[in-house]
């Protein structure tokens, strides 16, 4: 296993924190996943709410991106950091006083998802500031292995929170693991980047010039369309997993934290499977790939419509997190290691607006369909639509 980037002291300091933030910020999801639930059972709300924790990605998302590259790359991570941890106050408070409905949860969902389209772009460009680019490559995929280890522990530990003790108390606990990157973001020392050429175009004259760098790139493209299926039906499903596991099973609040345990496994496992491949390029290499684990993680879906059984539901839930994973990794990396540091941060916001508006529109999809028609029928259908889809990727791929 290749652990170069942690030769990084800044690299260790981060990644140690950033698994207790994780890990809160995913008990903090399955808080709001829940309360969208438990406030109305209605699979369309469920939707919306995830929709409006991911929309405002799909058009603040690119534009933070581009502001990655000009701010002081530390600060703004602060500042989006301090952010979170003040909106999960203000959701511990709305709820400790009786008071939270289910237009206060979305208004707040909005906001959540607001700060995430700055924090996520920020903090992603931030990683290559501290690591040599060398190891890089090893870096995203540490990250991403540290990222579904607190996927796998956070909603198991949300999840029995929310069931023996309170919600008040899991929202504290949110709270309280947020607090050590803040902490840790106060003592890395981020290398200097290049200066972008663009920055006296203006905001939109740099996107503009970000968008042509990823068209003019075959490698980019495809990362952009493996993203995009691959977040709106397999990583779609994966965030209305409250309607799924409630409505369609009928686990209740441990029964959503073992489903979101299960997808943490299935990533933690796919992700550390990608620390063993070597090569030149192998970024590239796992690109290639990531169109076979896009059709598994859809066809997971598919079968979900068809299984009866709650163990299969979990065996296919950790297959559409190890799917997401592995298609992640692969096309962020691709991303981050053919773009230069100038565009880092914009083409990483165009990458988010594919990926996070991607799951946006699959959950809000989900919730709309099922209230229609049912959720088998909507897995059924989702499923179907993303096999097709995926198959004339991967058969524009080869023509290209």
């Amino acid at each position: 296993m290749q652990l170069t980037a942690l030769s990084s002291t800044s690299f260790r300091l981060y990644i140690a924190a950033n698994f207790v933030s994780v890990t809160g910020i995913w008990v903090n999801r399955v808080v709001i996943g829940w309360f969208s639930w438990a406030l109305t059972e209605s699979a369309t709300w469920v939707g919306v709410v995830s929709f409006l924790l991911f929309a405002p990605t799909l058009f603040a998302g690119p534009f933070f991106g581009v502001l990655a590259d000009r701010i002081d790359i530390k600060r703004g991570a602060l500042a989006t950091q301090a952010l979170l941890a003040m909106l999960m106050l203000a959701l511990g408070i709305l709820f400790a006083h009786g008071i939270l409905d289910i237009w206060m949860l979305s208004g707040l969902s909005f906001l959540f998802g607001l700060t995430s389209s700055a924090n996520t772009p920020i903090r992603l460009t931030l990683i290559p500031m501290i690591v040599p680019r060398e190891a890089l490559a090893n870096a995203i995929t540490l990250i991403s292995i540290n990222f579904n280890a607190a996927r796998l522990i956070g909603p198991a530990i949300g999840g029995v929170m929310l069931e023996k003790i309170d919600p008040g108390s899991t929202i504290a606990a949110s709270i309280v693991m947020t607090l050590p990157m803040l902490v840790a973001l106060a003592f890395l020392k981020p290398r200097a980047r290049e200066v972008a050429s663009t920055e006296q175009a203006g905001i939109a004259g740099q996107l503009v010039e970000a968008v042509r760098h990823v068209c003019a790139s075959n490698w980019l493209v495809q990362a952009m369309i493996v993203t995009t299926i691959t977040a709106v039906v397999a990583r779609g499903v994966l965030e209305v997993l409250p309607a799924v596991a409630d409505g369609m099973y009928h686990r209740g609040a441990s029964g959503l934290g073992q489903m979101l345990s299960a997808a943490g496994v299935g990533a933690l496992i796919s992700g550390i499977s990608i620390t063993f491949r070597e090569g030149s390029r192998p970024h590239l290499e796992q690109l290639r790939q990531s169109y076979l684990w896009m059709m598994l993680g859809i066809l997971a879906v598919f079968a979900m419509g068809l299984a009866d059984s709650w163990l299969l539901a979990l065996g296919l839930v950790a297959l559409m997190g190890a799917s997401g994973t592995f298609t992640a990794i692969a096309t962020q990396s691709v991303m981050q290691l053919e773009t230069p540091d100038a565009y880092r941060g914009s083409t990483i916001g165009l990458w988010l607006f594919a990926g996070i508006g991607g799951n946006a529109l699959g959950a809000i999809a989900f919730g709309a369909m099922a209230d229609a028609l049912t959720m088998r029928t909507t897995l059924l259908a989702l499923g179907a639509i993303g096999t097709l889809a995926a198959a004339a990727a991967w058969l524009w791929s080869r023509v290209r």
